[in-house]
């Protein structure tokens, strides 16, 4: 490989020159003798074979060449402190950067505690949140190095996968109402359901769909929560599933669940990132995600509905 002609410390000393507007000034920041900042400079002009600064005026003016390393070599600095931070991070034990994407539900319901959980693991924590198709596409592009989201949807093969947790929808109605089985319901009562661009607004409705259920739908909503809380108020009914109803635990005095029939339909959350990058974290992370997501919310709803249980119990020992 052809060497470089300059090195970090003769750029970053032309950047300060740059600007603290004078040689004076960037001595001063770099600590150094304002003649030691000249030959630096100097020397950086001879090796690359070209006038970077206009001397004659005052204060210093940048030429066509100048400004061009000026830009680019601002950015190679920026990108030199990170791999630097990086090394440190490496060296004490963390991951430098880790990039993670996760779904609403999983946001809402243990966000903070999966931020908490990876606090002494990474040294910055890039965290956002998205729907499914978003996530994929930003994992797939580069912009997140690992997403926590729905499977249901086409997974490239140079993505690696690990199943999270599978949990079944349930049938959740009002406090007040009469028992009946859902057949009955969708005959009499209100459907609230979720918007069908959404990855639980095509399960279910396609679900439904299958088993003949026509439903009588006045609202379709974008948020697990606001169906909830509508059905909470004795709007409607609806389908939802533990980890929805561990997100909203103040409403539960004021709902019923009951199982769908066989053959039921179940979400799964997974893990997901590119194949060759951070496999060695997955298998612990997915494990003590999934303690997470399991938490004394959950927890709370299967004490309530202790046949819920079964769905994510099998999803732990998967």
């Amino acid at each position: 490989m052809d060497s470089i002609a300059f090195d970090l410390r003769q750029l970053r000393t032309f950047v300060t020159v740059v600007e603290s507007g004078s040689f004076s000034q960037a001595a001063k920041q770099l600590n150094q003798t304002q003649s030691a900042v000249s030959q630096l400079i100097q020397s950086l002009e001879l090796a690359l074979e070209s006038k970077l600064l206009d001397r004659s005026k005052r204060p210093i003016q940048l030429t066509m060449s100048g400004r061009e390393l000026y830009e680019q070599g601002g950015k190679l600095l920026l990108e030199s402190r990170k791999l630097q931070d990086w090394m440190h991070s490496i060296e004490k034990g963390k991951l430098p950067r880790l990039r993670l994407g996760m779904v609403d539900s999983v946001t809402q319901l243990a966000g903070i505690e999966l931020l908490r959980y990876l606090q002494p693991k990474v040294a910055h924590i890039h965290q956002v949140t998205g729907t499914a198709p978003e996530l994929l596409a930003s994992l797939q592009a580069g912009k997140s190095d690992i997403i926590i989201t729905m499977a249901n949807q086409d997974i490239p093969q140079e993505l690696a996968m690990l199943p999270l947790l599978n949990e079944q929808y349930v049938i959740v109605t009002p406090k007040d109402w009469q028992h009946c089985d859902i057949k009955a319901l969708a005959k009499s009562k209100p459907y609230i359901g979720y918007e069908n661009w959404t990855p639980t607004g095509t399960q279910t409705n396609n679900w439904l769909r299958w088993r003949n259920i026509n439903v009588k739908s006045q609202y379709s909503l974008d948020r697990a929560d606001n169906v909830l809380g509508m059905v909470a108020q004795g709007l409607g009914w609806s389908l939802t599933t533990p980890t929805f109803l561990g997100r909203q635990l103040a409403l539960l005095d004021q709902l019923e669940c009951q199982p769908l029939p066989a053959p039921t339909i179940t979400r799964q959350l997974v893990v997901i990132s590119r194949k060759g990058e951070s496999e060695d974290l997955l298998e612990k992370f997915v494990a003590d995600v999934r303690d997470i997501i399991l938490n004394q919310k959950v927890f709370e709803v299967q004490r309530r509905w202790d046949w819920m249980s079964v769905g994510l119990n099998k999803a732990r020992d998967e």
